[in-house]
């Protein structure tokens, strides 16, 4: 099984390595800056094995393909793309996705990606509740073999607690790759209901939560991956909304 390497999210700051042939059930290693209250900037290298019920699989920079659906010619940011398009729903999620690809070399030469982009609906609240995009402004399907081999000789541990989001942490593309309208920052969501002791009183305001509360850990993550002075973490605040925010802070509203 070939491992994969992804320096995408901020160059030159994370850098994850996802090998499925270590161990068992594969392995990921990362090597990122971490700041805590004694150090700063302090490089530090982390582990996470595969298990049985949840082993690591290379993480493709694309979505799977399958399903997709030639949609249209159209031109985006100035270059004239192919637009493929697929549908999923589930309960009252329902995610487009879309892929445009370029031919640069003529219409029967291989596609290359140019733009991502999920839009999800909700049909319980009746509006759109979800959407990011990807640009692959460096895509070559070549390579050189040994960005795929980990520094060695050093001490890997642990990613940090909370257990349930190490997976995350570890590999953070997942959730914007999958074609599922449920991601594994969904998933999060009941272990959140569970320790906060949460429960709604209907299902629309349980959706609405959940939807604040993925937000709120995109926003956590992508925070902590950019390698600043300070950290951010989910408290029992990560289901409010930002009128909610607003009132409890007195009208400021975190960025």
């Amino acid at each position: 099984m070939q491992p994969l390497f992804i320096d995408a999210l901020y160059t030159g700051t994370v850098r994850t390595f996802l090998i499925g042939d270590d161990f068992d059930y594969g392995a990921i290693y990362q090597i990122t800056p971490v700041t805590t209250d004694t150090e700063i900037q302090a490089i530090k290298y982390f582990q996470l094995n595969g298990t049985k019920e949840d082993p690591i699989r290379p993480q493709a920079a694309l979505p799977d393909l399958q399903g997709f659906e030639f949609e249209k010619m159209e031109d985006y940011a100035g270059v004239q793309c192919e637009v493929w398009k697929k549908f999923t729903q589930a309960g009252h999620k329902k995610n487009t996705y879309r892929l445009w690809v370029t031919r640069p070399e003529g219409n029967d030469s291989p596609a290359i990606p140019y733009h991502y982009e999920m839009m999800g609906f909700n049909t319980l609240l009746e509006s759109h509740n979800d959407k990011y995009m990807i640009d692959y402004s460096d895509f070559s399907p070549r390579t050189e073999s040994d960005i795929f081999t980990p520094p060695g000789d050093m001490t890997y541990k642990e990613f940090p607690d909370p257990p349930e989001e190490r997976q995350i942490l570890a590999n953070p593309l997942q959730d914007y790759i999958h074609t599922s309208p449920v991601s594994h920052a969904h998933r999060l969501f009941g272990p959140f209901k569970e320790k906060f002791e949460r429960q709604y009183e209907s299902e629309k305001e349980h959706e609405e939560r959940e939807s604040y509360f993925v937000h709120t850990l995109r926003l956590v993550h992508s925070v902590n991956r950019a390698g600043l002075t300070y950290s951010l973490g989910i408290n029992d605040f990560a289901d409010r909304s930002e009128a909610e925010w607003a009132r409890m802070t007195g009208g400021f509203i975190p960025d």
